[in-house]
Parts: C-alpha cells; sequence; structure tokens
C-alpha cells in the first residue's frame, strides 16, 4: 500500500510525505504498490498508545478473563489506539493474580489493538491516598509477591504504581530494575524530600499526576512539585480536562516539554458501554462531570471515561501543538516503554498508525499494516 501527499507532525511543522506499508511495516516507496490512498489534506500520525486503561465497552480487567481483554483490544482498535497496556487494580492477592494471568494468556491473540504490557497499579501504595484502589488490597513492599506477580506476568508487567515513601520500597525498586519495570510514583502521600528519595532508587515517572498524590504548594511541594520541578522525571496526565483542570494540564505540557509528558485515559469499564449496569472494579458508577463517578456519591470520583483520540483533541484545542500531541499520545511513551518499533513514521517502523481529517476526526487507522474498521466520536 503506498499513502501519498499525507501531511506528517515534526518538530519544525508539517511536512507532505509519502510512505509505503509492505509487510506490516513502513517503507520507501517503490512505485509498484497494488493500492494507494490519496491523503491530500489528511494529517497520518502514529497509532495511538495507552499506558493506563483499566476497561472499555463494558470489558475490563477486573474481570480476571482474557476474553474481556481481548474485547478491550478489538474496542481500542476501532476508536485508533493501536497498543494498551491493561492496567490492574490494587485489590486482594488472588484477584490481582487472577487479573495478571488473564492478560498474559490473551497476549498474542489480539484481534485490534496490541497488548503492549502490563500496568500494576499498586498494591504498594499510601493507606492516604487509595483513591478508587481497594483498601484490602494494599500492601507495604512485599519482595516476594512483587516477584510472583512479574513471574504471573510472563515478562509483560513493564510499569508499576507505588508510593516512595513506604518502608522497604528500596528492594522493589531493586527487582524492578533487574525486570526493565517502570516504576511510576502515584497513590502517594510522599513529601518532597521523600519523593527525591524515591527518585534516587530510579522512579522516574509519575502516575495520573495530581491525582491520588500529594499535592503542590509553594512551602510544601510534595510529590506533584517534585515530579514538575525536576526535569528528568516524566508525568501522566489524564487529559479530560476535569481530573486537571485544562489550564493546568496544557501548563504540564509546555513546562515538561513533548517527551516527558504522556496523555493517558484511565479509562474504566463502563466507557462506550451500550448496555447493561454500569460498575468498575464491581461498583456502581454513574455518570459524573465528565468522568465516572460512585453511582449516589457523585463527589467520589471512579476514574474516567475518556478515549485517546478524545485525549489527542483536546490537547490540540487547549493550544498543544500538532508535534507535541502526537508525542504526548504515541511517541513519548513508546520511547519511555522502549516500544522502538513503534517510535514514529518512518521506514522499518510497524506500521500501526491513522489518518486524520482536518477536524481530527479518523479517516482510516492500520495496525501492523491492516486496516481496521473504525467507529465516529462525537
Amino acid at each position: 500500500m503506498l499513502i501519498r501527499n499525507a501531511a506528517i507532525a515534526t518538530p519544525n511543522g508539517l511536512e507532505k510525505a509519502d510512505i509505503a506499508i509492505e509487510d506490516g511495516l513502513f517503507a520507501i516507496p517503490r512505485g509498484n504498490e497494488a493500492c494507494t490512498i490519496d491523503a491530500e489534506g489528511m494529517l497520518l500520525i502514529p497509532g495511538f498508545i495507552d499506558t493506563h486503561i483499566h476497561g472499555i465497552g463494558g470489558a475490563g480487567t477486573e474481570d480476571s478473563s482474557p476474553e474481556a481483554i481481548l474485547s478491550m483490544s478489538r474496542t481500542l482498535a476501532s476508536i485508533g489506539t493501536t497498543s494498551f497496556f491493561p492496567t490492574v487494580y490494587t485489590d486482594t492477592a488472588e484477584r490481582m493474580i487472577a487479573d495478571i494471568r488473564s492478560i498474559a494468556s490473551a497476549k498474542g491473540h489480539e484481534e485490534g489493538a496490541d497488548i503492549a504490557g502490563i500496568h500494576v497499579e499498586g498494591p504498594f501504595i499510601s493507606p492516604h491516598r487509595i483513591g478508587a484502589q481497594n483498601p484490602a488490597g494494599r500492601k507495604d513492599p512485599d519482595p516476594a509477591f512483587f516477584r510472583r506477580m512479574i513471574e504471573e506476568g510472563k515478562g509483560l508487567i513493564k510499569a508499576m504504581t507505588c508510593a516512595p515513601e513506604l518502608p522497604g520500597i528500596e528492594e522493589i525498586a531493586a527487582i524492578a530494575r533487574e525486570n526493565g519495570i517502570i516504576l511510576l510514583m502515584g497513590h502517594t502521600d510522599a513529601s518532597y524530600e521523600e519523593a527525591r528519595y524515591g527518585f534516587s532508587l530510579g522512579i522516574r515517572h509519575t502516575t495520573h499526576i495530581f491525582n491520588a498524590m500529594s499535592g503542590f504548594s509553594h512551602r510544601k511541594p510534595g510529590a506533584a512539585g517534585f515530579a514538575l520541578t525536576n526535569d528528568m522525571m516524566s508525568v501522566e496526565v489524564i487529559a479530560d480536562g476535569c481530573h486537571v483542570h485544562r489550564d493546568i494540564a496544557r501548563f504540564v505540557f509546555r513546562h515538561k516539554g513533548p517527551m516527558k509528558a504522556i496523555a493517558m485515559t484511565d479509562s474504566l469499564r463502563p466507557t462506550l458501554q451500550k448496555e447493561g449496569d454500569l460498575t468498575a472494579n464491581g461498583i456502581p458508577v454513574e455518570m459524573g462531570p465528565g468522568l465516572w463517578a460512585t453511582k449516589g456519591n457523585p463527589d467520589l470520583y471512579q476514574g474516567s471515561l475518556l478515549t485517546m483520540h478524545k485525549a489527542f483533541r483536546n490537547l490540540v484545542s487547549w493550544g498543544i501543538g500538532l508535534y507535541d500531541a502526537v508525542a504526548a499520545t504515541s511517541l513519548a511513551p513508546a520511547l519511555l516503554y522502549s516500544l522502538t518499533d513503534r517510535l514514529g513514521i518512518e521506514p522499518g517502523k510497524r506500521a500501526d498508525c491513522l489518518l486524520l481529517d482536518s477536524d481530527l476526526s479518523i479517516r482510516h487507522a492500520f495496525i501492523k499494516g491492516e486496516e481496521i474498521d473504525v467507529v465516529q466520536q462525537a
């Protein structure tokens, strides 16, 4: 296949390009391609990578089912997400292991978005910043359990959220280094100094900055302040304009720069669900102000109903440049998690990409060079 006349976002602005797709990879055009798409007036971007998502379309990691993970894969592909990290809640040890096993069992059977890794959100988190996690599953650092999770994940665990102030976090950091796992500072009540100590152990990323995290003030900067002021720290942002005010989100993306701020969804099971009861990790939920809230208690937020496509459009509408929006939704997560085969649109890279119209709606979507039917979103 040949894609002609596409506009590609670069640090220097939009550039016109022709790119071929061959054997699932981007290639240099040879002139004998069997099919051609004229992309005049369209933007060609890498497929979205969601590194923090619990569920979508009525399926979630809490279902402890490979079928649920594969359902997530199909739904995500239809809305432009080409790779994702199914994210496991903090819960009882048995439940977490069952969820991890189901994801590992689903890997290799995807018919949509690629399972690029597992993000384990906890269980070594602060009892004071539980958020929507199950407090019954929270633990102080337990190296044996961490090693068991890694074993059950069959090499797929790539990220784990933890609180750096907890006693024994040093051994968790050492095990993570041994296994190439990125630790994220999150669900933490750490002081600025405790966050800096976590950084000295190798914690370089943050889970949904500002949310379930010691806040930022001019005298007590907390974990959020440390993440913002340390140039080597990268941050996750739930880019829905609800979990983080749009102006603050814009500040974070501009301040951290295009490869240090990652947009993710923290989407829950009922996002885009068409029928049935709405639950997230077994808790009934209802639509809150642009997010999912506990049913009957709209002030208790459970998580996001965001999609990566909506996050991308939000960033652009908030004044983030096209290249920086592409970086936040694809390039930066690919770089952080060493998904080097997905790091841009160039010959030899995996042909996961989207063609967007001038209004940023998705016209075509490809995963490993195969076109995927897309569902348009409002």
